[in-house]
């Protein structure tokens, strides 16, 4: 989003005292004003000026008691008011739609997961996140003006600079306007980016962020993508498109080509996705009749999974094939932007430990590491929380950094 004062301006350096503060003042559980000045290097009047917009103005912080006082005045201790402000998560995604009603403390009042199939007729794909929406604030039971925003996680190439979809390969949507339809319903701000950036910023946020300010969360679903975060803030590259990992191409990955959805050849989704793994199955099956994959009318990502963890050697050779395509990707990737961890996301990481831990040894084995210090890769903290939680704050950063 624009910045709305000019930079320099009085009303500027206000903000930015603002959000120094209030990043504070929530990272912090409970602090006083006199902390606060400490820790932020602005003068107590300047943070006395600041604190009460926020409590009277903002009412972001609420004053909570009386600190022990070491001589002088006692302290007044003040914290973070998530309550009552309230925001919404979805998680879009071609075969399920996930979504979360919470407050800005990040506690979940109400979530729904629906099984769906896209359409790739956006129109009646938009009315089943309409009608998941409606239902999150009706079962919460909160009013529609208590909502402050709605962030969506969404596969596709965004522009972030208009948001949007310019092109969906997983939903073969094209320059698809999804936050002109909810902006217009809702009357709320409506946030959108691409779902493996959201799965980063749901890290960052609620996961290994608390500790890791540097890594690079790669998403293995139904397609596969990586969202990037330096120093705190995620990586767009020049207009949006930066972390696209499962749209280059795979050397040698195939004696004929398989050609993606994004209508390039092998590409590292073509063979390691869940969707390349069920088209690399389908494919093969025929050359393997002893495999129990057979018993199958229809074929699955998980269902191949199982028979993996079952011991079905062309299920186990089909993942092994993807993890090593993926080890490799994602040490090239890591050999480029230099991370100190990689997290493993995506419903397609919990095939089982057979492929996440083939992926750990392949990267390792690729990485360029130093004898004083190794990239960690790690699955992540959230589960199939990630893309929704990430959504949440999407609308959270908006109004933390007061451009709501």
């Amino acid at each position: 989003m624009q910045e709305r004062n000019p930079l320099g301006s009085a009303e500027y350096i206000n903000r930015l005292n603002k959000i120094k503060v209030l990043s504070l003042i929530r990272e912090s559980d409970e602090i006083s004003r006199a902390e606060i000045a400490k820790q932020t290097g602005l003068s107590a009047p300047t943070v006395t000026r600041v604190v009460d917009s926020l409590l009277n103005i903002e009412k972001l912080v609420v004053q909570t008691g009386i600190g022990e006082s070491s001589g002088g005045r006692p302290p007044v201790i003040v914290k973070f008011n998530g309550k009552d402000r309230y925001v919404i998560g979805i998680d879009w995604g071609r075969t399920h739609i996930f979504g979360v009603l919470s407050d800005l403390n990040g506690h979940t009042l109400t979530n729904l997961d629906i099984e769906t199939e896209a359409s790739d007729e956006f129109d009646s794909d938009l009315k089943k996140v309409v009608n998941l929406i409606d239902q999150l604030i009706l079962t919460s039971g909160i009013n529609k003006q208590e909502i402050h925003g709605i962030g969506i996680a969404a596969a596709g190439f965004i522009n972030q600079k208009t948001s949007i979809i310019e092109y969906s390969p997983n939903f073969n949507w094209e320059n698809i306007n999804i936050k002109k339809p909810l902006a217009d319903r809702y009357n709320v701000p409506i946030i959108i980016d691409n779902v493996s950036r959201v799965m980063a910023q749901g890290e960052l946020l609620y996961g290994i962020g608390e500790s890791c300010k540097d890594f690079i969360f790669i998403n293995v679903g139904y397609g596969i993508g990586a969202g990037i975060i330096m120093k705190g803030v995620p990586f767009y590259g020049f207009d949006g498109y930066a972390g696209e990992i499962g749209h280059n191409r795979i050397i040698g990955s195939s004696a004929t080509g398989r050609k993606c959805t994004c209508s390039k050849m092998d590409c590292l989704e073509c063979y390691s996705s869940g969707r390349g793994i069920c088209e690399t199955a389908k494919a093969q099956l025929p050359f393997y009749p002893e495999s129990s994959l057979n018993n199958y009318q229809t074929l699955s990502t998980k269902k191949i999974a199982e028979a993996a963890q079952q011991g079905d050697a062309f299920a186990l050779q089909l993942f092994t094939q993807a993890a090593d395509y993926l080890g490799l990707a994602i040490a090239s990737m890591a050999n480029v932007f230099n991370p100190e961890a990689i997290i493993l996301g995506g419903k397609v990481t919990k095939a089982g430990k057979f492929f996440t831990n083939r992926i750990h040894q392949v990267f390792n084995k690729e990485i360029l590491q130093q004898s004083n210090r190794k990239i960690k890769i790690m699955e992540t903290q959230l589960n199939d929380a990630a893309a929704v939680k990430g959504a949440v704050s999407l609308i959270l950063s908006e109004i933390l950094n007061f451009r709501e």
